[in-house]
């Protein structure tokens, strides 16, 4: 297997646990605290069913994720698999999903933290957004293990808070809350399951520390199929919950599930439902985004298509230090400049433009992993006789191509509801495209070799 020396420094400390612990915080996170308001909004009662919508996609994707994982588990891997496509794509997406993540999902996780913190404390919530960046920007300094075992331990409490909430709020669903279903039309529930999307898509993303698992080919294949069960299940109990224990058109008013805990937790339960379900929800997503970006920008780098700085690895603590401080100041700067009054023409609400930028990276990420697997088991037969899943190219390519599909049907929707943020997502790519011909031309002035396939020995 082809590895750069930086990416050899890695050390492998993430067992079968703690890739489920990573798997379940990349989806189980920000979001769910974030957008399931912003969803229902839009969608009413049918929340549920726009989940269901949502996740068919991401479950599909898993035949070829499952395939790619299981038979090179590598660091960086959703750049490493597109490359097996075509190098020049690979960075373009790469490089918009890194860039979507930097002034979406992480301002919007760090905010969404800010805001529940907020009912307990009262502190601007973009200022708790910076101190929360901040600490697990220190964290992952620590290393993968000390990050690992914060996330197992951050993922066991999250559990208990989710179960609290399900456990104690299905009594009060009422049959009345479910009527009328599509208050808003089927249009606006199938937009609100691009909203929804990432809600399951995060935690494909698991794939880009696999150099750093312990028996990868085997950890992976139960790890992405026994963690995409526990989430789906997950969201539908709680989203039964919300939008059944009280009525929809009241979920807006708050824009957190507060108000849906609110009705039938006391003061205790409801404190640690806040503490221990959505603060630590939030925390271990901005957590392990934090490894998964700077990993991303180490192999990059490696390359010579990104600057070298920034896959240096620390030696003492095994991490790519010079990447994660500059991920941690692009993040932090997205998120004061995007909540500032400078920001309120891109969108009247940060949270739907935060939320909307991340859809829009996963979605493009997945969709390319997607075509690579329809297209590269045919060209790269080692690579498909070394998979763990014994499924015939033909069918893979099948279910890849359905997925493709879906993906774009869901992405047009989601353009159509959020244009701002749609054509911000362009310019990201525009900014991509330009910088990958830009840095090529930089590379072959000088005589260095430009990135091809990677070979697989």
């Amino acid at each position: 297997m082809y590895k750069a020396d930086s990416e050899k420094m890695l050390k492998k400390k993430i067992t079968f646990f703690g890739l489920v612990a990573i798997f379940v915080g990349l989806n189980i996170g920000g979001a769910l605290f974030s957008l399931t308001n912003l969803a229902a909004d839009i969608t009413g009662p049918s929340l549920p069913l726009a989940m269901l919508i949502a996740s068919i996609p991401v479950v599909l994707a898993l035949v070829p994720y499952s395939m790619f994982s299981s038979a090179w588990p590598t660091t960086s891997a959703t750049y490493r698999y597109s490359q097996l496509l075509s190098p020049p794509l690979a960075f373009i997406h790469m490089l918009t999903l890194l860039l979507s993540i930097t002034i979406g999902g992480q301002p919007l996780f760090a905010y969404t933290f800010g805001q529940y913190f907020k009912e307990l404390v009262p502190f601007p919530p973009v200022w708790t957004g910076v101190i929360v960046f901040t600490l697990f920007y220190i964290v992952n300094l620590l290393g993968i293990k000390f990050t690992t075992i914060l996330q197992i331990f951050l993922f066991l409490i999250l559990m208990g808070a989710l179960i609290m909430f399900f456990g104690t709020g299905i009594s009060h669903v009422r049959a009345v809350n479910f009527s009328p279903l599509f208050p808003n039309g089927i249009g606006k529930f199938l937009a609100a399951s691009g909203i929804l999307f990432t809600f399951c898509a995060g935690g494909l993303f698991v794939i880009d520390v696999g150099g750093e698992v312990i028996d990868g080919s085997k950890r992976y294949k139960s790890a992405l199929l026994s963690s995409m069960i526990i989430v789906v299940v997950i969201y539908l109990l709680l989203h039964l919950v919300t939008v059944g224990s009280v009525p929809w058109d009241t979920l807006k008013e708050q824009g957190t599930l507060i108000v849906v805990a609110r009705s039938f937790m006391g003061q205790g339960p409801l404190t640690f439902f806040i503490i221990g379900g959505a603060l630590i929800a939030c925390a271990t997503t901005i957590n392990i985004i934090f490894t998964i970006i700077s990993r991303g920008l180490m192999v990059v780098s490696a390359e010579g298509l990104l600057p070298a700085f920034l896959g240096k690895v620390n030696k003492r603590f095994g991490t790519p230090h010079w990447g994660l401080t500059i991920t941690y100041i692009g993040c932090t700067a997205a998120l004061l400049i995007l909540t500032s009054p400078i920001a309120r023409g891109l969108a009247d609400d940060p949270v739907l433009l935060f939320g909307a930028m991340t859809n829009f990276g996963l979605i493009l990420s997945i969709t390319v992993i997607c075509i690579a697997g329809a297209r590269v088991p045919a060209k790269n037969d080692l690579l498909y006789q070394r998979s763990r899943y014994r499924i015939s190219k033909k069918t893979v390519a099948v279910i890849s191509w359905i997925t493709v599909g879906m993906n774009s049907i869901i992405f047009l929707l989601l353009v159509l509801l959020v244009k701002k943020a749609a054509m911000i997502f362009f310019i990201l790519i525009a900014i991509s495209v330009i910088f990958y011909f830009i840095r090529i031309k930089f590379l072959k002035k000088r005589g260095i070799d430009i990135p091809g396939i990677p070979i697989i020995e």
